[in-house]
């Protein structure tokens, strides 16, 4: 993966205003709104799978993919069939079949052909839908635009979450496709509502979280309001200046989760429709579906005397090195502006530790047991939130 595919930001950024609540002293303590999936979802109605069909749209074909419309949850008491793509590895389908990925775009995305073969050529079938209501038109490989479907496109948070689910519902009556090694992978807008399907969908094996997936103090939709009912495992990897998701918010959504397996989280990661392809998330897949070495993993961070330490859970493939990541910026009103940095840390035996750099705001731990292109092959502690 190259660093331009970072280049040209999520048109998340240009399409949705998300209102970051700022943290203060009280922000943890706010009455936050939770509510039961079931008021939303009836999983009973999802688990089966929808009827499909391979479709024949030669603008947005790619090579290896099969291209599908999948009856989707009806729209206004209207039939909505939703365009997927559907992908295997070129390689012997394995006893049982293939551990497989349901694949959820960002806001502003599409279902992206190349990310399926991404993940196709890792070792899993992958499905993946454009859950706008709209199709991606292809050209010399590559999506130039997309083209609304019947009725237009769309964005009904409720719908979404369903046909998400009713995606792992077809792909576990797929002939080469394991129906109970399969995992989510959500991006951006799509790790909200990787959150929501966590909530409501038993049979995922894991689900990964990049950038967002955060527990707001605000009353929209996607505030993590069903973080608290999360069925199956999560996983985060996320930024410390992204726009959308700031630590504090990220933190509460760690704490919400009663199921989070694992976090990474990096300074300055950067926010695009490649972050699918962070190696971060190829290992925890191989985690979640192939019996594969977890990232490292850390316990609560706690500061006493000067000196920052946690336990350390599970080692990965082995501890290569660690930091204590922080920020002595408390800006408030622009919290993606602050300036983080980071300084070894020590690990001995099972705990690692750092020394507290004076005016320390914000910090956390992280350990590493591989070098990889966006510094994201980590296990980060909690965020300590010192002034």
């Amino acid at each position: 993966m190259k660093k331009q595919l970072f280049k040209t930001k999520s048109l998340l950024f240009l399409i949705v205003t998300v209102n970051i609540v700022a943290w203060n002293s009280t922000c943890f303590s706010t009455e936050l709104m939770r509510e039961a999936p079931e008021k939303y979802w009836d999983f009973s109605k999802l688990k089966d799978a929808p009827k499909y069909e391979k479709v024949n749209f030669k603008d947005s074909k790619f090579p290896n993919l099969e291209t599908i419309m999948f009856e989707g949850m009806a729209v206004e008491g209207k039939p909505a069939p939703v365009f997927a793509y559907v992908g295997y590895p070129q390689s012997p389908v394995p006893q049982g079949g293939f551990p497989s990925i349901v694949l959820v775009h960002g806001g502003g995305g599409t279902a992206f052909p190349r990310h399926v073969r991404f993940w196709n050529e890792k070792g899993f079938a992958v499905i993946a839908l454009d859950w706008y209501n709209q199709r991606p038109i292809v050209n010399n490989n590559k999506v130039v635009k997309r083209v609304p479907l019947a009725g237009g496109k769309r964005q009904e948070h409720v719908v979404i979450v369903g046909n998400v689910i009713l995606c792992t519902s077809l792909l576990r009556t797929l002939p080469k496709v394991n129906p109970d090694k399969i995992a989510l992978v959500g991006l951006s807008w799509g790790s909200w509502y990787g959150a929501m399907v966590a909530s409501v969908d038993p049979r995922l094996k894991g689900v990964i979280e990049i950038y967002l997936g955060d527990r707001k103090t605000d009353k929209s939709f996607i505030n993590g309001r069903f973080l608290h009912a999360a069925r199956v495992p999560m996983y985060w990897v996320a930024g410390t200046n992204d726009r959308f998701a700031t630590p504090e918010s990220l933190q509460r959504a760690f704490d919400e989760c009663p199921t989070i397996q694992n976090k990474s989280l990096v300074i300055e990661l950067p926010h695009g429709d490649g972050g699918v392809t962070f190696e971060s998330c190829v290992r925890m897949a191989d985690y979640f579906l192939k019996g594969a070495p977890p990232l490292p993993k850390l316990g609560k961070a706690v500061l006493e005397k000067g000196i920052v330490t946690a336990d350390i859970l599970q080692e990965g493939k082995g501890i290569k090195y660690a930091v204590l990541c922080y920020t002595t910026s408390s800006n408030e009103k622009i919290p993606h502006k602050r300036k983080w940095q980071s300084v070894p840390a020590q690990v001995k035996g099972k705990r690692v530790s750092a020394k507290l750099p004076s005016g320390t705001f914000q910090c956390f731990l992280s350990v590493y047991d591989q070098q990889s292109e966006f510094n994201d092959c980590c296990g980060s502690s909690n965020v300590l939130f010192l002034q």
